[in-house]
């Protein structure tokens, strides 16, 4: 069998199945259970495949037919070139949380003197553990309710050896945190609890706790809006990642005798997501 002929099929199933990008989600599952580069079976479609790559391929496909994010099949989630290991206990990283991750970094290249910054919800680890790769004597603290996602991130700073550069504390508020802070910097639940059961089963099969923001989403946020000014140092900002229409509503919210230079950032699909206030 070759390449070429099982990414026909996998595309033909995945679409059946009404799985977002059959052609993409199919490409990954052959480039990893083959163990080559994903563009190598795009120029090589005669490649063939052998019984071990196939018996693979053919399990990651049927996990991906029954709803399975594909960074849980592979195990992993590119993150600003840098190999997330995910799974069950974590949100996916997505593309606007990397958007997030430059704008911190924008932030933080302003910045003078010893600089610190906060990852709350850190979940897989991903944005603080990219911040500390780009900014080599950034303090770095990531912050986590899960214990499941604490483990995980942990796992990742190992496995990056960035374990001494991240401080891990379990906190499902900003009370036990210790700063100030340059930066808080989030990505927190902020879907309506209403809309969850609406969710395509990709999404469902992700923690509930990554997902769910309560009411109307911002639960989480305006909390993190509440308390970020006892944690922040003089000048420093709160950055949140949240959903089309949010920002603005808790930007309203936050006093103008508290921050200053209150904005919002729209991401690469013209939504405005990100949230950016920096306190007086």
């Amino acid at each position: 069998m070759t390449a070429g002929k099982l990414l026909t099929d996998a595309e033909r199933r995945l679409t059946e199945a009404g799985v977002e990008e059959p052609g993409q989600n199919a490409q990954w599952l052959l480039a990893d259970a083959m163990g080559v580069e994903r563009l190598r079976l795009l120029a090589e479609p005669d490649l063939p495949v052998g019984a071990a790559a196939l018996k693979k391929f053919n399990k990651g496909l049927l996990l991906k037919e029954q709803g399975l994010p594909l960074a849980y099949i592979l195990g992993w989630q590119d993150f600003r070139g840098l190999r997330i290991n995910v799974d069950e206990r974590v949100l996916v990283p997505r593309p606007e949380t990397e958007e997030l991750a430059g704008h911190a970094a924008d932030f933080l290249a302003g910045r003078k003197g010893a600089l610190s910054a906060l990852d709350y919800g850190a979940g897989s680890g991903a944005i603080a553990l990219w911040l500390g790769k780009r900014f080599p004597a950034l303090r770095v603290t990531a912050a986590e309710k899960s214990p499941r996602a604490i483990a995980c991130a942990r796992e990742n700073a190992e496995a990056l050896g960035l374990a001494a550069r991240v401080k891990f504390v379990r906190a499902s508020t900003l009370g036990p945190v210790r700063g100030p802070f340059d930066l808080i910097v989030s990505n927190p639940p902020y879907i309506p609890s209403g809309v969850i059961p609406g969710l395509a089963p990709e999404v469902l099969s992700e923690p509930k706790v990554a997902l769910d923001g309560g009411g109307d989403g911002l639960d989480i946020a305006r909390m993190l809006a509440q308390q970020a000014p006892a944690k922040l140092k003089k000048g420093g900002a709160l950055l949140l990642e949240l959903g089309g229409g949010q920002p603005g509503k808790l930007l309203a919210a936050m006093p103008a005798a508290t921050w200053k230079d209150k904005k919002m950032f729209r991401d690469l699909c013209g939504i405005e997501r990100f949230l950016f206030a920096r306190i007086k």
